[in-house]
């Protein structure tokens, strides 16, 4: 099953981990993780991206033109973040009149969006 005998002589130790509880924990994990939540999550490490979500949480929806005033940065650098968060199902977006507003999509990433959100509340303005 497992080649571990370099913990065989800690067995009774508090790190010690049994192999029926080994693959147990590695059947574990991978059904937990998807691909798409570690792009997501890779996404959201990036400071400008995590700084608009974190705006979209606080609205309905929002144009492309506040975002980029309440954040201070450029129009490209909001424009470029919210692409890369809408491949990856975090935003939506959609014409209002002459401006593009985005909001959270809340029917993807349930599990990521639900950590986000623990985060969020944790920091609320």
């Amino acid at each position: 099953m497992f080649d571990r005998s370099y913990v065989i002589a800690h067995k009774g130790h508090p790190h010690f981990i049994a192999n029926s509880k080994m693959s147990y924990l590695a059947k574990y994990i991978r059904s937990q993780i998807d691909e798409r939540d570690f792009e997501t999550i890779k996404n959201l490490s990036d400071p400008t991206k995590f700084r608009i979500y974190l705006l979209l949480s606080k609205v309905e929806e929002i144009p492309v033109s506040d975002i980029k005033v309440i954040l201070g940065l450029s129009q490209s650098a909001v424009s470029h973040a919210l692409s890369d968060l809408r491949k990856v199902d975090l935003v939506e977006s959609h014409r209002c009149g002459q401006l593009i507003c985005y909001s959270l999509n809340t029917t993807n990433n349930k599990g990521v969006l639900s950590f986000l959100e623990r985060f969020v509340r944790r920091h609320k303005v």
